[in-house]
């Protein structure tokens, strides 16, 4: 006897709707495995890879802990057949990012943010790094040069003599005080505008759009469309994200050529004051660039300047209200070299060594996005971007005995580097003195390594931030005249939390707002102060 099995219509398609799931998933696990030979880390699901392992926010904090403490190096599956390495030692940085940047300088894809936001390798940021982005970097660096930056030195005195005179004013908006001072110095220096007022027009702009932009770049602002592309074809209905996509495309270019064409009707009009603008606008047919590349260099140049400078100014006031030792020691170095009948300026600053270790301590534990973004001891003990944005390997590399292949990315984990207990002595405690004993900060009897950086915050190979000498210049400035000017203090009896819970999450770390008083120092020292500031003036009526 003969048997015929006959399969009906919703049979057929679902048998063959399970047997594609099944070879999709079969696909994934396989792409999902460890590659052979790959850094040792933990091991992950297939598929998902170790992402189960990692939270949304703050994950540093989790790459420091699951590194393999032989080598510093933690591999990842991130999604599929994404594989990623991240770095927690700056001999690792070293040796793969500055000294091997001509592969290990490109970016990994972000679809939202490179083919939705900034198409084209607009972004100097976010572009593959390839003959479009070194000619970008190139008019980033001619901009940017020393002779640039010294003649940036007034706008950035006088910038931070109006933020003194509105701490003493209005002390309780502290921190839109110092968020404005950051972008002031920026539209001056960029688009030749003031940013008077932190209600101003270009000022609320900028927040407002970096705010989303840099919100759709943090990990889970998107599914996995980067790892899983046909999730990109999914309707418009079933993707929130394209739509904020799209909305934040429209109002980046609705700011940064405003911007730029109101830098074209002023240079007209020569009514235009010396800006970088203006040196882009006349070389332009040279360098070949559209107005759509000027307008993004401006906007990108704003980005980079202004969310990390204040990220690195507030976490510096923390620093100094919860660290009272540490005010009274910057304050007796800044009495013997300025008194109090003028406050600090640029020709005072190589005289200010606590000052500077005071900088770089707060950026080596604040680590933001760097412009491809006390001042030394700012920068370590809370670096504005603990991660940063990523790197991607361009092709297979051997790195320490170990395989690394085309296309895996890789982390420099800021904060991992810089909480280092082999470099550092006491990592997690405020201590300028580091770097006063020390160029890097390192421990008594480590060997020095000229070619490490002091800080890693700023980034490192050839993504490196160009905007590192004006964005320090800005910060030991503002830091310098605040000590001079104010014991700053905590508002109530209670200490302040300075543990990183305090921070808010995000790509860039900044201290959520805490309750602080600036206590001017005496009379004189305010009268010093409001009478630079009516000096200042006559600057400022060249940017209005």
């Amino acid at each position: 006897m003969t048997l015929y099995f006959t399969m009906s219509g919703p049979f057929y398609f679902m048998a063959l709707l399970s047997s594609l799931i099944a070879l999709f998933l079969l696909k994934y696990a396989i792409k999902s495995r460890r590659p052979q030979n790959f850094p040792p880390g933990p091991r992950g699901l297939p598929i998902i890879g170790n992402i189960h392992q990692l939270p949304l926010r703050k994950g540093f904090l989790v790459y420091g802990l699951l590194l393999s403490n032989e080598l510093k190096l933690f591999e990842k599956s991130i999604l599929g057949p994404l594989n990623a390495v991240v770095l927690n030692s700056y001999h690792h940085v070293k040796e793969l990012f500055d000294k091997r940047g001509a592969i290990y300088s490109s970016r990994p894809e972000n679809y939202a943010a490179q083919q939705i936001i900034c198409p084209n390798n607009i972004h100097i940021l976010l572009a593959e790094y390839g003959p479009e982005w070194r000619a970008l970097r190139k008019a980033v660096q001619g901009l940017l040069n020393i002779n640039a930056d010294t003649a940036l030195h007034p706008i950035q005195v006088s910038e931070a003599t109006q933020t003194m005179c509105q701490l003493l004013e209005d002390p309780e908006n502290y921190d839109n005080h110092i968020r404005r001072y950051a972008t002031a110095v920026i539209l001056a220096s960029v688009f030749g505008q003031r940013g008077e007022k932190f209600e101003s027009p270009n000022v609320q702009a900028l927040y407002h759009a970096q705010e989303r932009f840099t919100g759709i770049l943090e990990p889970g602002s998107t599914p996995p469309i980067d790892a899983f592309p046909f999730l990109r074809s999914l309707p418009e209905f079933m993707s929130p994200w394209k739509k904020e996509a799209k909305e934040i495309r429209v109002e980046q270019i609705a700011l940064y050529y405003g911007l730029l064409n109101e830098t074209k009707a002023r240079s007209s009009q020569k009514s235009l004051s010396p800006c970088f603008m203006e040196k882009l606008l006349e070389s332009q047919e040279k360098d070949g660039f559209t107005d759509e590349h000027l307008a993004y260099l401006g906007g990108v140049l704003m980005e980079g300047g202004s969310d990390t400078t204040s990220s690195t100014l507030l976490a510096f006031v923390l620093a100094m209200a919860s660290h009272p030792h540490v005010l009274r020691k910057a304050q007796e170095e800044l009495d013997r070299v300025c008194g109090n009948t003028r406050s600090p300026g640029f020709y005072d600053l190589p005289k200010l060594e606590y000052m500077r270790a005071c900088m770089n301590e707060v950026h080596l534990n604040q680590c933001l996005i760097n412009l491809d973004v006390d001042l030394e001891q700012t920068l370590r003990w809370r670096p504005m971007a603990p991660v940063g944005i990523p790197h991607m390997l361009t092709q297979d590399d051997t790195y320490e005995g170990y395989f690394i292949p085309k296309g895996t990315i890789m982390f420099m984990n800021t904060w991992a580097i810089h909480m280092d207990e082999d470099e550092y002595d006491q990592p997690e405690e405020f201590m300028p003195e580091r770097f006063i004993n020390n160029k890097f900060g390192c421990k008594e009897g480590r060997n020095l390594d000229d070619q490490r950086r002091v800080t890693y915050g700023f980034g490192a190979g050839r993504r490196s931030c160009a905007g590192q000498r004006m964005a320090e210049n800005s910060l030991m400035i503002n830091m310098s005249k605040m000590v001079w000017l104010f014991n700053v203090l905590p508002l109530g009896s209670e200490p302040l939390d300075v543990s990183i819970g305090s921070f808010d999450d995000g790509i860039l770390v900044a201290p959520k707002k805490f309750p602080v008083r600036f206590v001017p120092r005496s009379d004189v020292h305010v009268q010093v102060i409001r009478d630079e500031l009516e000096e200042a003036k006559e600057l400022f009526a060249r940017y209005k």
